[in-house]
C-alpha cells in the first residue's frame, strides 16, 4: 500500500492566492451581496469586508455610500433582529447581548428595544416555560429557571413566570415547598454515597 503524500506546505501557499485576489468585486459590491443576503450593522460589513483583505479606505467609502444609497440603515436593521428574536423566544438580556455583539449603534439599540415592555416580556417567558416543559416532563423548578435565564430573561420575569403562575406544578407555595425538600434530599443522597 502506498502512503499519500500531499504537497509541502510551502507549494500550497505559493499556489493560492490572496482573498483579495480571487474576489475581483469592490467592496460596494460585495456589501451588496452580503447584504442581500441579510441585514447588517455597519461593524457587522466592516468586519466582513476587512477580512477579505479590502482596504481600510475602501471599506469605509463602501459601507458611507451604501448607507448614503439607503441599502445600510443600523436602526432598521436593529428592529429586525429585535423582531427576530421576540418571535424566537428570547428575553429582553439576550436582546440586548446580540444587538451588542452584533455591533448596532447605541442609538439605534436603545430605539429597537423601546418596543419590549414587561408584559409582552412576561408573556414570551411564559410560553418558553410551557414549551420547555412540555419538552422536559417531571425536571425540577430550577432547571426551567436556568433556562429561562440562558434565554435573556431578568430573574424579576422568571420569578413572576414560575410563582405567580396559576400552574399547580410550578406556580403554588406546596409545589415551590416540595420543590427544594426534593432537591436537597438529592443532593445528601449523593453526599452520602460518597462517602
Amino acid at each position: 500500500m502506498t502512503a499519500l503524500v500531499s504537497e509541502p506546505l510551502e507549494d500550497r501557499v505559493r499556489k493560492s492566492k490572496s482573498k483579495r485576489e480571487r474576489s475581483p468585486k469592490s467592496a460596494y459590491d460585495r456589501g451588496l451581496d452580503l447584504l442581500a443576503r441579510r441585514m447588517h450593522f455597519a461593524a457587522e460589513l466592516r468586519t466582513k469586508l476587512a477580512r477579505r483583505d479590502y482596504p481600510e479606505e475602501e471599506v469605509d467609502g463602501a459601507i458611507e455610500r451604501l448607507a448614503a444609497d439607503g441599502y445600510l440603515n443600523e436602526h432598521e436593521a436593529a428592529r429586525m433582529l429585535v423582531r427576530s428574536l421576540k418571535r424566537r423566544g428570547y428575553g429582553r438580556r439576550r436582546l440586548e447581548l446580540d444587538l451588542r455583539r452584533r455591533g448596532a449603534e447605541e442609538t439605534a439599540a436603545a430605539a429597537a428595544l423601546e418596543d419590549v415592555d414587561d408584559e409582552d416580556e412576561l408573556e414570551r417567558a411564559g410560553l418558553a416555560a410551557a414549551r420547555w416543559r412540555a419538552a422536559h416532563p417531571g425536571r425540577d423548578v430550577p432547571a426551567l429557571a436556568r433556562h429561562l435565564e440562558r434565554r435573556g430573561f431578568t430573574p424579576r420575569t422568571i420569578g413572576a413566570v414560575l410563582f405567580d403562575s396559576p400552574d399547580e406544578a410550578v406556580g403554588s407555595s406546596a409545589s415551590r415547598g416540595s420543590g427544594r425538600k426534593k432537591s436537597a434530599s438529592r443532593g445528601a443522597g449523593k453526599r452520602q454515597a460518597r462517602r
